[in-house]
């Protein structure tokens, strides 16, 4: 007789239902020993905030519920083989680098990536090939690499031992990963995307295909940004036919990953896949449908603009708006706030753009909220548009100058552990830098470990400092000065 499946969070169902003494960890003891003054908050969840006891398996050598529960996850990715992450994408995107690059390895990695791709690269002791995505001036961002920059990478270097690149970006915005998978592999190396932003994709015919979908090899997706875990929940999907060490693989994970694994979160892993098996493209139809009233009573508004021209070849997602002021002298940051005043919190700020992401989580009362909100924010900027015209930001700025299709001649951890000094921002152009620099969110480097600063670096850098903008990375958190390796 075949085994039924149990999946994870009817096991902890089944486990509080008996009732338990605990004599084991945590010691909240199911929420009996929580802080009164949190405990109405929190106790329903710290029922299921157990250990690996009889029953619940054991996330780091998985044999009944997890293992079922990610066997479902595969199946409903479509992927070979999927494995829950309790440390966000973060300690996918570090598994999975140190899981195809020994030390000394060159990987070609795309110049915008997460800061903790910067880490994995660091701790696997790789150089990397940084090569540039094309630039969106109706947005003032970056877009994805095109298929030649990543055939010449290849061409220039074919000792490389994987690719590795984001899709989408922050803001939703990718491009047809197939050709560029066809191609990496002639290579017989992998293709390693972070597509922290992307884990809808797939689900729904309004929605791009998955990178799984596309060819790639190992993907990473954050199942707490755009579906319903809770934060630090997310996955790693390893395709079919991929040119990858699934055992190397699930080593490093054990290493990167927590060994007092989140039972909430592994559960909230568990449910979200449960709930997309049970109502499929449904899940979206409502929140779709209320971005297209959004969109159009968005298209009525003169100092602001949610719609924008992007080039053929990328996709965007149907979920985020990026948006924008046409005020010159009004920047993404100030939006923001302006928004935060009427209670309307979004993801991100740049200095064009503030950036919203739904999800099937949202209702039809926040879509008109951020609509009545912004035609507010609107009504204000009347005067300035009758004063000024109506002009839209010149995204056409320093940051071009900013050469950044650089090859390291040195690995990242040389970088960490050889000789630094400190210098004045304004004095470092020509150097090469001995931190990150990092405006966060988004939490792309801006100035990446090994990169010879130039002068658009630290003019932009400057710019975000002037309206606003937090960095992480830095020792000096106001960029006054900045760690540049000392070659004297």
């Amino acid at each position: 007789m075949k085994k039924q499946n149990t999946y994870l969070f009817e096991q902890l169902q089944l486990h509080h239902q008996k009732r338990p003494i605990s004599f084991h960890v945590p010691g909240h003891k199911m929420g009996k020993g929580f802080d009164p003054l949190g405990r109405e908050f929190f106790q329903d969840i710290l029922q299921i905030d157990l250990t690996e006891v009889s029953g619940l398996d054991d996330l780091h050598q998985p044999e009944s519920v997890i293992l079922d529960s990610e066997k479902r996850a595969a199946r409903v990715f479509k992927a070979k083989a999927t494995f829950f992450l309790v440390n966000g994408s973060t300690a996918g995107n570090l598994a999975m680098i140190l899981a195809t690059c020994k030390p000394g390895d060159k990987i070609i990695v795309q110049r915008n990536v997460h800061k903790s791709v910067i880490h994995g690269l660091i701790l696997a002791k790789t150089i990397p090939i940084y090569v540039q995505p094309e630039y969106i001036p109706s947005l003032g961002i970056w877009g994805s690499v095109s298929l030649e920059t990543i055939e010449k990478a290849l061409m220039d270097h074919p000792e490389a031992k994987a690719v590795l690149l984001t899709n989408p970006n922050y803001y939703g915005i990718g491009v047809d990963l197939t050709e560029i998978a066809r191609l990496v592999h002639r290579y017989r190396i992998p293709l390693l995307i972070d597509e922290a932003h992307g884990a809808h994709f797939g689900f729904h015919k309004s929605f791009p295909k998955s990178s799984i979908q596309m060819g790639a090899d190992l993907v990473v997706q954050s199942t707490h940004k755009t579906l319903s875990a809770m934060t630090m929940g997310s996955m790693l999907h390893v395709n079919y036919d991929s040119l990858i060490d699934i055992e190397r693989l699930k080593f490093f994970l054990s290493v990167v990953q927590t060994s007092s694994p989140s039972y909430p979160i592994m559960a909230s892993l568990d449910l979200t896949c449960r709930l997309i098996e049970e109502k499929g493209e449904s899940l979206w139809d409502p929140v779709l449908e209320w971005l297209q009233w959004f969109d159009e009573k968005a298209s009525t508004l003169d100092g602001i603009q949610v719609q924008h021209l992007i080039p053929s070849q990328y996709f965007t997602d149907p979920l985020k708006r990026t948006i924008q002021s046409q005020i010159p002298k009004v920047s993404g940051f100030d939006l923001q706030r302006q928004l935060e005043e009427s209670n309307i919190f979004t993801e991100l700020a740049d200095r064009w753009n503030t950036l919203a992401i739904m999800t099937y989580g949202n209702t039809l009362g926040d879509i008109k909220a951020l609509y009545h909100s912004l035609s507010i924010i609107d009504q204000l900027y009347q005067e300035d548009l009758l004063k000024e015209g109506k002009s839209i930001p010149s995204m056409e700025f320093n940051f071009h100058q900013i050469d950044q299709e650089q090859t390291s001649t040195i690995s990242l951890d040389q970088v960490i552990y050889g000789r630094k000094k400190v210098v004045p921002l304004k004095a470092s152009v020509g150097m090469i830098a001995a931190e990150m620099v990092i405006p966060y969110p988004p939490g792309i480097p801006l100035i990446q470990l090994g990169e010879r600063i130039t002068k658009g670096m630290v003019s932009y850098l400057l710019e975000l400092k002037e309206m606003g903008s937090k960095f992480q990375g830095v020792v000096d958190p106001t960029i006054s000065t900045i760690n540049v390796v000392d070659v004297s």
